[in-house]
């Protein structure tokens, strides 16, 4: 699907679910920018809270490893800053499914 977005609108979206399996297809959770000039941070949470995946840098993303290991299937909790091209600041935070 292509999408003529104007450049003068912005926005950053994260997948409800992904499946980090080495198919080729949804294996990292990362933040989709939509004419987004910076990513502050996307930080990735366990449900205990612990941080297990941060970056700043735009379409890098999560593969589901923490410390070496595969981590198991559940709701993983996310938090982003970023700014927009058009100067919008997003501040978002939502959760995700890791399904293996």
């Amino acid at each position: 699907i292509l999408l003529d977005i104007p450049p003068d609108v912005s926005g950053i979206y994260v997948p409800t679910a992904w499946s980090p399996n080495g198919d080729g297809h949804n294996d990292k959770l990362f933040p989709i920018p939509v004419n987004i000039r910076e990513l502050k941070y996307f930080r990735v949470f366990n449900r205990w809270g612990q941080l297990v995946f941060e970056t700043s840098v735009l379409l890098e993303g999560w593969d589901g490893i923490f410390k070496g290991q595969p981590q198991v299937s559940d709701v993983y909790t996310w938090t982003l800053e970023a700014t927009g091209n058009d100067g919008k600041f997003y501040r978002k935070a939502g959760n995700s499914v890791l399904l293996r």
